[in-house]
């Protein structure tokens, strides 16, 4: 009877069945921890199912024994929106390009919450689950994944209030709005990358859970969440364009209310800036794999 090494050790390597087989006529289980890319993803469709698991678990866990349950999912934009109209809408009197300023900060909010809570969540899942993975084989980066799923599900619940909203303001969308899922897509891809990358760095150095949250915090405001680009004064948008979602979400938001796009050279800067952290996000994070079980 054989027994699978990598769940004893840790599981920083993936155990492979081979054809080799003894006089018994027993599978042997290799131990093979050379660090190859096809074998990753081929790891990803073998323990799919992990992060089905894993993602439910963390819905579940969000609102368990909450009073209000997922009613917290709409609370929390609703609660922003308010806020957000009487400080800028009504008080500093923010232009909004002339949709009711409601509406405009729900949209950026959506996709805006959409990254902060992956990358919150994202960015201490190896910590907060390193009883899991000293003990499991499963391809890590699923507990990145499935940290998001909860965020997933509050866009889609923030979604509904903004199809409410936009009913009540009697605005109606046009064709412009099927560009909306490829700016979701991109933050999801930026996020995930982003979340990745914070992660590998925290399992290592647990400085990066305290930066986070203060940088999420400043993050709100140099991100066009509650303003429009064109509320920054020209010789400083180069700087706005810096951040990957400024041009994503103005997308987005176009997108939703049939509003102009952002100039060229910022949808450009922010697309490849965010194409250039997913692929450091995801490089980094498996090249720091096979020793996280050492350092979590």
């Amino acid at each position: 009877m054989t027994t699978d090494v990598s769940a004893e050790r840790g599981a920083d390597v993936a155990p492979r069945v081979t054809d080799e087989r003894p006089d018994d006529g027993v599978p042997v289980i290799v131990i093979d921890g050379k660090p190859s890319w096809r074998r990753w993803f081929a790891d990803l469709y073998v323990y799919r199912g992990a992060l089905q698991s894993l993602s439910w678990r963390n819905i579940r866990s969000r609102y368990k024994q909450a009073a209000l349950g997922m009613t917290w999912a709409v609370v929390q934009p609703a609660v922003q929106v308010l806020v957000f109209t009487v400080l800028f809408g009504r008080m500093v009197k923010v232009p909004s390009g002339g949709v009711p300023y409601p509406v405009f900060a729900l949209v950026g909010l959506l996709a805006w919450n959409l990254f902060n809570k992956i990358v919150s969540d994202g960015a201490v899942s190896l910590v907060a689950n390193q009883s899991i993975i000293t003990k499991l084989f499963f391809p890590r980066i699923y507990l990145v994944f499935a940290s998001g799923a909860s965020a997933l599900l509050d866009a889609v619940v923030t979604a509904v209030l903004l199809v409410i909203l936009l009913c009540v303001y009697h605005i109606s969308p046009s064709a412009r709005l099927l560009l909306a899922l490829p700016a979701l897509t991109g933050i999801l891809l930026f996020s995930f990358g982003f979340a990745a990358l914070l992660a590998a760095i925290n399992a290592r150095w647990r400085d990066v859970q305290h930066i986070v949250p203060f940088m999420l915090q400043v993050g709100l405001f140099v991100t066009p969440v509650i303003y429009n680009n064109s509320f920054v004064p020209v010789r400083w948008r180069w700087v706005l364009a810096l951040n990957p979602l400024t041009g994503l979400i103005g997308i987005f938001r176009a997108a939703v209310l049939n509003g102009p796009l952002p100039t060229g050279w910022i949808v450009n800067l922010s697309l490849g800036m965010s194409v250039a952290m997913t692929l450091i996000g995801v490089w980094c994070f498996r090249r720091s794999e096979s020793t996280i079980v050492d350092v979590v």
